[in-house]
C-alpha cells in the first residue's frame, strides 16, 4: 500500500469521525449506550445474586447445560446487545437511519462478542480462550466497520524476502493462528490415541509410551507441515534451514536419543 494511500485514508476516517462527533446524535446514541451499559452491569449482578452455577439446569443434557451457563456468565452482553437492540430499531424507524448508525456498530460488536464467547466455551485453555476470543473479535470489529479489507491490504504490504519465501505481518498472524489450532486439535487427537492405547492390555507400558510418544510427534510434523501450506509458504524454501537445524539437534540430543530408545 502506497504512503499517499494510507494518509487519505487516515484523512478521510478523520472527516467523517469529526462530522459524526459534531452531530447531536450521536452524543443521543452515546447516552442510550451508556443507559444500556448501565442496565446490563444491574441485571448481570441480580442474574448473579440469584442464580447459583452449581445446581443451575443440573437435569438438563450436558451440551445443554453448559450452554445455558455460558449465557448466564455472559447475561450482560446479552442484555446490552438486546437494549441496544430495541433503542437502534426505535431510532430507525422514528429518524433517519443513518442517525443510529452507532446503535447498530454496537449491537453488532456485542453479538459478535456473545457469538465468539459461546463458541470458545469449549476450548479448556483458559489462555488459548482469551487469545482465540480477543483476536476473533478484533476481526468481527474489523467487519463491522468496514475496514478489514484495508487492514488486510496494510498487512500484505510490507514484506521481507528469504530466498524463496515471502514473510509478510498477515503471513505471520494467518500461520500463527493456523499453528494454535492446529496444535489443539493434535492434542485431542493424541489423548483420544492414548486413552485407547493405554486400555490395551496387549501392549507392555514401554510400547504403550513409546506408541503414545511417536504419535504425538506425528501428529505435531503433520499440523505444523499442514498449518504452513495453507498460508502459502512452500516447504521446500524450509529444506536448507530445517536441514541443518537437524544436524545440530542429531549431534546434540544424541544421548536423549539413545537413552529413549534403550528405555
Amino acid at each position: 500500500m502506497d504512503p499517499n494511500d494510507i494518509l487519505d485514508f487516515l484523512h478521510a476516517t478523520a472527516r467523517s469521525v469529526g462530522a459524526e462527533v459534531t452531530s447531536p446524535w450521536f452524543y443521543l446514541q452515546f447516552g442510550l449506550i451508556l443507559a444500556a451499559a448501565g442496565i446490563a452491569f444491574a441485571a448481570d449482578t441480580g442474574i448473579r445474586a440469584r442464580v447459583d452455577m452449581t445446581s443451575f439446569a443440573m437435569g438438563w443434557p450436558l451440551p445443554l447445560r453448559h450452554f445455558a451457563r455460558v449465557l448466564i456468565a455472559s447475561a450482560s452482553t446479552a442484555v446490552f446487545a438486546a437494549l441496544v437492540i430495541v433503542a437502534r430499531i426505535a431510532m430507525y424507524h422514528s429518524t433517519w437511519p443513518s442517525r443510529s448508525y452507532l446503535l447498530m456498530v454496537s449491537a453488532k460488536l456485542a453479538l459478535a462478542w456473545l457469538v465468539i464467547r459461546l463458541v470458545t466455551s469449549a476450548i479448556r485453555n483458559a489462555f488459548l480462550v482469551k487469545l482465540v476470543s480477543v483476536s476473533a473479535w478484533c476481526v468481527a470489529a474489523l467487519s463491522i466497520v468496514g475496514q478489514l479489507d484495508q487492514v488486510i491490504d496494510a498487512l500484505d504490504s510490507v514484506e521481507v524476502v528469504l530466498g524463496g519465501l515471502r514473510l509478510t505481518p498477515l503471513v505471520v498472524i494467518k500461520l500463527g493462528l493456523l499453528l494454535i489450532a492446529a496444535l489443539w486439535l493434535t492434542n485431542i487427537a493424541s489423548n483420544f490415541a492414548e486413552s485407547r492405547i493405554t486400555r490395551s492390555t496387549d501392549l507392555t507400558p514401554s510400547i504403550q509410551v513409546l506408541l503414545v510418544k511417536m504419535i504425538r510427534m506425528g501428529l505435531l510434523v503433520i499440523a505444523i507441515a499442514i498449518a504452513l501450506g495453507a498460508v502459502g509458504i512452500n516447504l521446500s524454501a524450509l529444506a536448507v534451514f530445517s536441514g541443518a537445524v537437524g544436524v545440530g539437534i542429531g549431534f546434540g540430543l544424541q544421548k536423549i536419543v539413545a537413552n529413549f530408545i534403550s528405555g
